[in-house]
């Protein structure tokens, strides 16, 4: 009965990844609400069964309640809600992200507790085990769907990143997976690599367990080459450097073989379907056309074939091994992982090499965006300016033009969000985990470093998937038992502490339970809007789903746009101004501002308001345009009035953004971003300056 129930919770764990990763990576927040709510109320149940425990004084020595590190993970999502205080760059973004981390606080208390709680070594390694073939399911769901995407066998909206840019992609397309970014889908192929290759030499398990993690290994080794990402090939040598520092013995030679045949087996499995990407993805940048023709049938067979040879490979090695033959492997060991290594660089197509050779503008791109993340971390460098502190601010410190969204590092994004301290504390947060892991199976590292080695470089940690397969792991190689007598004895002093766990368990159902409520109150907002969505031909619907939504979660600025949009002009001003007390420097809400003034003919307003989203954001060509042409139009509105004074004001205004748009022409873009001064904000100029001149004799 209680292996049933371990396997069921095995199966919830397994959906909750795989889903996860499939409803892209849940890197937007309106899909990740419902799924944030179900995971805080399952936790809610557990914590407040802990806290009867507790309250009754009973026996813990059969049920170990989740470690205090856990919890920790609660403190990060406190921070993000004292800065809700303190006039956050975006009120939103701060209830998302302490959402989020009240969630993941969730999630990792849950696999605790169904997992590893247990006093019983034999049954804690059992249940483990069943967490294990969890990760292992949603992985090969990951990994084994982003390939059928690859080759034509599913569609699946941008799986694939096609580029004519060889600076992005040697050969044309990239991997995207389900979270549709390459980078951060190369990093879980690496992670899920190394932890196939643990599980093949530390399984103690039988045959059908090793083949299952065998055949796990070339898929991996094949999405982290197509994904085309030097990071994540870089952070998973040195991981798989770490490991072979870390094992000794006949473990180490094992690794050596064992990575050998991985290589050949990937690199023969790359080249074979390498092309099929381009014949599989969009039909090009910018289109929603997806090419079904895929790959060939002569690709197939080949990729199929590779795939059954790879485990057997492994299995004739491991019987080779339990044949008395290590004298022999250890010989070898070295010269097959070598031969394995040549064997890869051999069979990789010539093209696929220029991505280690040249093409690093993306680091100098990367290196920009540092640099001014460091000037908007100077503006709040201890406590920060709370969630999206880079999404909604970057602009304003951005030394050149360029896309950049994402500040493209965990840690920064950390630092911005909670500054010098917050930061900190999220670090000692995840020392603590990291420590648990480090004693009680040094190796699981392994996996867990390549993903926080690559959110060092790239926005990983933004990705709900990655937090909830990181702490998978975390719960997994931190289950080993500490020993019988040391932890009766940690039993034994538990007393004393009783009324700070006590406390620590009210605390934290609390959270729990304001976190619910939220984010129930959020999800039903976005479902409001899905209704506006569908009810676009009928205007009184469509305002009423996104007034409800609104009532929900007056913080969305895109729901109060949409809204605003479809108001009359007076309420649209009031709707519009209301929403700059949750983001007060939002550049969106600015321009719908000033727009709103415009078409009222107020002249003064809509300088007002653009000016300011100018100042805020000065390298959107579109808006510096629209400016310059929009407050031309009114000065020519005004003049036809007799509003002589405003057609001067709203003329000198037109000048005026020309000049401070046309001092930036000269301003070298990244990424193949230029930043010129376009034809219709010149003749919008010109038409103000003369404008100008025939209203002279009028002023004197």
């Amino acid at each position: 009965m209680r292996s049933g129930l371990t396997g069921l919770a095995a199966l919830a764990v397994a959906i909750v990844l795989a889903g996860s990763a499939y409803h892209y990576g849940m890197f937007f927040d309106p899909i990740f609400y419902r799924w944030e709510s179900i995971l805080i109320v399952v936790c809610l149940f557990i914590v407040g069964a802990d806290l009867a425990a507790h309250s009754r004084k009973a026996d813990t020595r059969l049920r170990k309640s989740a470690p205090a590190a856990f919890y920790g993970l609660l403190a990060i999502a406190l921070l993000y809600a004292v800065a809700l205080i303190h006039r956050p760059a975006s009120m939103l973004g701060s209830f998302d992200e302490a959402l989020r981390w009240t969630a993941y606080t969730a999630f990792a208390i849950t696999l605790y507790s169904w997992f590893s709680s247990s006093s019983d070594t034999a049954v804690r390694q059992h249940r483990l085990m069943w967490l294990s073939a969890a990760i292992q399911g949603s992985g090969a769901f990951v990994i084994l769907g982003a390939i059928a995407g690859w080759m034509g066998w599913i569609a699946f909206p941008e799986i694939i990143m096609t580029t004519g840019d060889a600076r992005l992609s040697a050969v044309g397309a990239r991997l995207s997976g389900f979270m549709q970014y390459p980078n951060f889908l190369g990093a879980v192929a690496g992670a899920y690599l190394l932890f196939y290759l643990l599980l093949l030499i530390r399984g103690k398990a039988a045959v059908s367990s090793f083949i299952g993690a065998a055949a796990g290994v070339v898929p991996a080794v094949l999405v982290l080459l197509l994904t085309e990402s030097r990071g994540a090939w870089l952070v998973t040598a040195l991981a798989w450097v770490g490991g072979l520092l870390l094992l000794r013995g006949k473990e180490r030679i094992t690794w050596l073989i064992y990575s050998g045949w991985a290589l050949i087996s990937g690199g023969a499995a790359y080249r074979a379907v390498v092309h099929a990407g381009l014949r599989s993805g969009d039909a090009g940048v910018g289109s929603s056309k997806f090419v079904q023709e895929g790959a060939t049938s002569q690709e197939t067979l080949l990729l199929i074939l590779i795939g059954v040879a790879a485990p057997a490979g492994f299995i004739v090695l491991r019987w080779m091994q339990a044949r008395g033959r290590e004298q022999l492997l250890s010989r070898i060991a070295w010269g097959c992982w070598l031969a394995g290594l040549f064997g890869m660089v051999m069979l990789l197509p010539s093209v696929i090499q220029g991505r280690l050779s040249g093409g690093f503008q993306t680091a100098g791109a990367r290196g920009l965006f540092y640099k001014d993340a460091w000037l908007l971390m100077k503006e709040a460098p201890f406590f920060g300016r709370g969630g999206d502190t880079w999404r909604m601010l970057f602009t304003q410190v951005q030394t050149a033009p360029y896309v950049g969204n994402e500040v493209h590092s965990g840690y920064i994004e950390f630092a911005l969000d909670l500054g010098l301290i917050g930061l900190l504390i999220a670090a000692a947060v995840l020392f603590v985990l990291l420590r648990g892991v480090w004693r009680s199976n040094p190796i699981g590292l392994l996996p867990i470093s390549v993903l926080l080695l690559h959110a060092a470089v790239d926005f990983d940690m933004s990705f709900g998937y990655y937090w909830l397969l990181l702490l998978s792991w975390v719960v997994y190689y931190s289950g080993e038992p500490m020993g019988e007598v040391k932890r009766k004895r940690a039993i034994r002093v538990a007393p004393p502490l009783r009324q700070l766990r006590t406390a620590l368990l009210v605390a934290a159902a609390a959270s729990l339970t304001a976190a619910a409520v939220f984010s129930v109150r959020f999800d039903r907002a976005a479902q409001y809007r899905e209704a506006a969505v569908s009810a676009a031909r009928s205007a009184a619907a469509q305002t009423a789903a996104l007034r409800a939504a609104l009532g929900l979660n007056p913080y969305w600025t895109r729901i109060r746009l949409e809204l605003a949009a479809l108001a009359s002009p007076p309420e649209r001003a009031v709707l519009l101004a209301a929403g700059l007390r949750y983001e007060p420097q939002s550049v969106p809400l600015l321009w719908a501002l000033g727009e709103a003034a415009a078409e009222q003919s107020d002249v003064h307003g809509a300088a007002a308001y653009w000016r300011l989203a100018l100042h805020y954001d000065r390298y959107d060509r579109d808006k510096q345009t629209d400016a310059v042409v929009t407050m031309a139009q009114l000065a020519d509105g005004m003049r036809a009035a007799s509003r002589l004074a405003d057609a001067r004001l709203a003329a000198q205004t037109a000048i005026a953004f020309f000049e401070a748009y046309e001092a930036q022409k000269n301003n070298p873009g990244v990424n193949g971003r230029k930043f010129a001064v376009t034809a219709e904000s010149q003749a919008a100029a010109d038409q103000s300056r003369l404008l100008l001149k025939q209203l002279e004799p009028t002023s004197s």
